[in-house]
């Protein structure tokens, strides 16, 4: 990669996220979106970011090790858990560094392949992917307000696209020309994972997704917001969407833009923003600290090999 398309890439998400959060503060009241964050805030926000990042932390392991066939013996669910760990603070860099830094620490770990171990990274994200979108549809077919205010068909299409890929992926017997896309290595784990280990990767996935959407309502209560809950599941849903696309660290500022746009029509806009920020620093924060305190070291690690490689 050329040195300068590198420094883009590298420059990219924090001038994304600090031109949108200069805008957003630029055409809002500063002080009305400081003076919606009060003392409540804290009390009824504070223990539900620490469930939701032991809960969402649990989960994840579980995942990553439940995707591993035939795991070694030093590979454990708490190995997993610090390997996460790194791949948090590599994300909030960059999200597909965290990928990248997850991949390679995974590899060393087990002894799988290269390509087997992206297959299991891409396996759980294009699995969070077709649950998150899957919970807004089912939103917005429970609430017909939902279905109009926010753009539920396109949920409906991606999920269903991602489905359908899926689906040609492990298909028995050659595709003809496809069968070149489908032999690479990145899809090993989604072709070769059998059945009922697939499906208890979507349980634990649907649990996982549950949680946002949890402190994302969670989140609402804090701000005294009142909020239908099937626009909750519907907004968190696209707002998670919006989060992971790579041109913004952690989300920030395109998330705000998406929060204040799909919610719109329920507080005030600066009340929106302010808890958007809020929920977007506070579990930011929580997995920096938790990437610091159980893996610096693996984040180090993976750093300097993505590094070298590039």
């Amino acid at each position: 990669m050329r040195p300068s398309r590198r420094l883009l890439q590298r420059a990219l998400p924090p001038i994304v996220s600090l031109g949108l959060l200069g805008f957003l503060l630029a055409s809002f009241d500063v002080r009305a979106i400081l003076g919606a964050v009060d003392a409540r805030v804290g009390v009824v926000l504070a223990p539900c970011v620490l469930l939701w990042g032991t809960t969402t932390l649990a989960l994840e392991a579980l995942s990553i090790h439940r995707m591993v066939p035939s795991p070694p013996a030093s590979f454990t669910v708490w190995t997993a858990a610090r390997i996460k760990c790194a791949s948090y603070l590599l994300g909030i860099i960059h999200l597909a560094l965290g990928g990248a830094g997850l991949t390679v620490l995974l590899r060393k770990q087990t002894g799988l392949t290269l390509g087997r171990s992206a297959g299991v990274v891409v396996l759980i994200m294009l699995t969070d992917l077709v649950v998150t979108l899957s919970f807004g549809v089912l939103g917005a077919a429970w609430s017909r307000t939902a279905a109009e205010a926010l753009p539920v068909g396109l949920l409906a299409a991606l999920a269903g696209g991602i489905v359908l890929g899926v689906v040609i992926l492990r298909a028995p017997g050659s595709m003809g020309p496809i069968e070149r896309i489908r032999s690479l290595s990145v899809f090993v784990a989604l072709r070769e994972t059998p059945l009922p280990r697939l499906l208890e990767l979507l349980a634990l996935r649907c649990v996982f997704v549950a949680c946002f959407l949890a402190i994302g309502g969670a989140a609402f209560v804090a701000f005294d917001i009142p909020a239908p809950l099937a626009r909750v599941v519907v907004g968190m849903a696209i707002l998670a969407v919006v989060g992971a696309l790579p041109i913004a660290v952690s989300g920030l500022g395109t998330g705000q833009v998406a929060a204040v746009y799909l919610f719109r029509d329920l507080a005030p806009p600066e009340t929106i923003l302010a808890m958007s920020l809020v929920l977007s620093f506070s579990l930011t924060s929580l997995r920096l600290l938790m990437g610091l305190t159980f893996a610096r070291e693996f984040a180090r690690e993976a750093l300097a090999e993505a590094q070298e490689a590039a």
